[in-house]
């Protein structure tokens, strides 16, 4: 039978194992864990990035959108004016026209002709 030496040996062997066993363990996974918290990290990082530029994007699109409303807006006040100078060419140019036909009409005086009543 073994005696009391025996049994603290195999206790203190059983210990020792179980030490090293944990040293070994926290070593190896520590490293993976310290690795894995690393490329967290990175990803973190990167998921940040892409939401700044993601606000960054729509930001600069609601600018364009806005420059676009305000250039379109011009563009009908544009063509607005235009049709309006169009028009008042072609008003001018018949009024000059119904004055230049007026004139001819009259008299080489410059009088109109009087009639009798009759």
């Amino acid at each position: 039978m073994m005696d009391l030496r025996h049994w603290l040996m195999l206790a203190l062997a059983a210990l020792v194992a179980a030490v090293a066993t944990w040293l070994l363990c926290h070593w190896l996974y520590g490293r993976r864990v310290s690795a894995l918290l690393a490329k967290l990290g990175k990803s973190e990082k990167a998921r940040l990035f892409s939401v700044q530029q993601t606000l960054q994007a729509r930001k600069q699109i609601e600018a364009l959108r806005k420059d676009l409303a305000a250039q379109q807006e011009a563009m009908a006040q544009a063509q607005v004016t235009r049709a309006r100078s169009r028009h008042l060419e072609e008003v001018l140019k018949a009024a000059s026209e119904a004055e230049a036909e007026s004139v001819a009409r009259r008299p080489a005086n410059g009088f109109a002709d009087t009639q009798p009543m009759a």
